[in-house]
């Protein structure tokens, strides 16, 4: 996984909207999960949601 700053300037209703639109333009492939897809190939939103959505 890339390095991802400790404070992301990230908003989180920016990066909920950029997930919800991310997932309806995934395409399945394999057993590979959207989430998994997610946290490698946008991490910075991929932080901001998990900063917010793990406390």
């Amino acid at each position: 996984m890339k390095q991802v700053s400790e404070n992301p300037t990230i908003a989180l209703q920016e990066a909920e909207e950029h997930y919800r639109l991310s997932s309806e333009n995934y395409i399945i492939k394999g057993a590979e999960s959207h989430l998994a897809y997610y946290r490698d190939k946008h991490p910075l939103y991929y932080r901001t949601l998990l900063n917010h959505y793990s406390k």
